[in-house]
């Protein structure tokens, strides 16, 4: 009787796994986490002078942490000769989340006199809701983080300095959606009502939409003290900071 058959043994090939093994599974890449955020007051109240042209006014700021809530509050207003030719204020006011990367909005209302508007943010669906004066709602769609006109200022205060050569924010203005690179322009000694200020100076890179740069106080938060914004062919529009409370 023949013996039974004995099979030669198999050498594994370079690069596979006996099957018995179980196979380690691989993590994930993580994304690192952002640089904390700088720390600021509960409250804060900004007053700024205006200027736009011939026209001259008062522009104040309120910021309001409530811990992961934030609201912000801006409300301009002609003073003086000006202030019988442009009649009515100017108000916003931006509320939202403060999550680790920053401000996250999720409401936005603009009133220019008696025209008023409001949007809301749904950043899971990455969809902004504008609801105007007039006419029908409006949908945009963004990707990633998004900031409305008047958090943005706020934006640069906690995450200042900027990360990068050239920092880009994806923008809600109250009508459109925009985004905006910003060049870092470094430290400049800046001359206030407050006194000499070193500030951290931005301009955006970006010329579709005119010009626009701020100064950020180093030793005050880094709080916008200083704000210019120019259509192509219009006036300048200027902010200067008065007063800072606390």
């Amino acid at each position: 009787m023949l013996p039974p058959a004995v099979a030669d043994p198999v050498e594994a090939e370079p690069g596979l796994t006996n099957p018995d093994e179980s196979v380690p599974e691989v993590a994930a890449p993580t994304e690192p986490e952002p640089p904390p955020l700088n720390v600021l007051p509960a409250r804060l109240d900004l007053r700024y002078r205006l200027s736009y042209g011939i026209a001259s006014g008062q522009q104040t700021l309120v910021w309001v942490n409530e811990g992961e809530r934030y609201t912000l509050t801006s409300v301009a207003a002609a003073t003086g000769v000006a202030g019988m030719l442009y009649r009515g204020h100017f108000a916003q006011t931006s509320r939202g989340r403060i999550t680790p990367k920053g401000l996250q909005p999720e409401e936005f209302w603009d009133q220019r006199g008696k025209k008023h508007s409001r949007a809301s943010f749904d950043t899971e669906r990455g969809e902004i809701v504008l609801v105007p004066d007039k006419g029908a709602p409006r949908q945009f769609s963004f990707e990633g983080e998004v900031q409305d006109a008047l958090s943005l200022f706020f934006q640069f205060a906690l995450t200042a300095p900027p990360s990068g050569e050239q920092p880009a924010y994806t923008v809600f203005n109250g009508k459109k959606l925009r985004n905006y690179r910003y060049e870092v322009l470094g430290e400049v000694q800046l001359d206030t009502r407050l006194g000499a200020l070193r500030t951290l100076h931005l301009k955006r890179a970006d010329v579709g939409d005119g010009r626009f740069e701020i100064w950020l106080a180093i030793d005050r938060y880094y709080l916008p003290v200083r704000m210019q914004r120019s259509e192509e062919g219009d006036s300048v529009m200027q902010l200067d900071i008065m007063s800072i409370t606390p």
